[in-house]
């Protein structure tokens, strides 16, 4: 596989910037082999996320063809096996060499990169390639609201947290009241909460009020600028 940078797709809302990104990258159960199968019949390659070296060796037991490797510092949701016990901090590039000594799959490596340092190390370690994802919130394309772009570079949200209170799965997140008032009572609740605090969200992101939105971003979200997105590119892929 030639190494490259690729990709988490600007979309149409918050929201769905998140889960153009799940949709590329979402775990995958491994007990769908026969899911897995019908997608191969049909020319498809099957790529299945994890934020571990024992997450790998199992997604190679299932017969997957890709990995891709995903660091706490990730924004938005952990594709975590275990949602109950969210991954404990390790830096991407120690994570890839850990799966690179379990399992001999490809591995597209995501997590925290939003610099042209950032792409290079990821390569370095041993990944086929870099995927990023907050560090497109900001550019023209970018389908993030206008809250969440301006959340992204304002001094009053200096943190990232990794919270179950907006969707009941554990996700990165700037922190915000909505975090600090729901976060210590929040259930393992996924999709059944995301539903249930939908409508307020969504209610929250039409009046700007960012105490209440998802803000999902990464611990490196002060790196993404307001430009092109073929210029964020160039910008990472810089040192290559």
């Amino acid at each position: 596989m030639t190494r490259r940078l690729t990709t988490a797709r600007a979309s149409a809302s918050v929201a769905s910037t998140r889960s153009a990104w799940t949709r590329n990258s979402a775990p995958v159960s491994v007990s769908s082999t026969c899911r897995e199968e019908r997608g191969r019949t049909a020319g498809s390659t099957v790529l299945q996320s994890v934020t571990s070296a024992e997450e790998a060796r199992l997604a190679a037991e299932s017969g997957v063809d890709a990995l891709i490797v995903q660091a706490p510092a990730v924004g938005g949701h952990s594709a975590t096996f275990t949602p109950a016990r969210p991954p404990q901090p390790i830096r991407l590039t120690d994570l890839i060499t850990a799966v690179r000594h379990a399992v001999a799959l490809p591995i597209i490596a995501a997590g925290g990169i939003t610099t042209a340092a950032d792409v290079a190390a990821t390569l370095a370690a041993g990944a086929e390639a870099a995927m990023i994802g907050t560090a497109l919130l900001r550019t023209h394309e970018s389908g993030a609201s206008a809250p969440h772009k301006a959340a992204l570079v304002d001094p009053a949200f200096a943190t990232t947290a990794i919270t179950r209170a907006f969707t009941g799965r554990p996700a990165r997140a700037l922190r915000n009241h909505f975090i600090d008032q729901y976060d210590p009572i929040a259930p393992e609740g996924y999709p059944a909460l995301h539903h249930l605090t939908g409508p307020l969200r969504k209610a929250a992101t039409a009046a700007g009020d960012t105490r209440l939105i998802h803000l999902w971003a990464g611990t490196g979200h002060r790196h993404a600028k307001a430009e092109r997105t073929l210029d964020t590119y160039a910008r990472l892929a810089g040192r290559l």
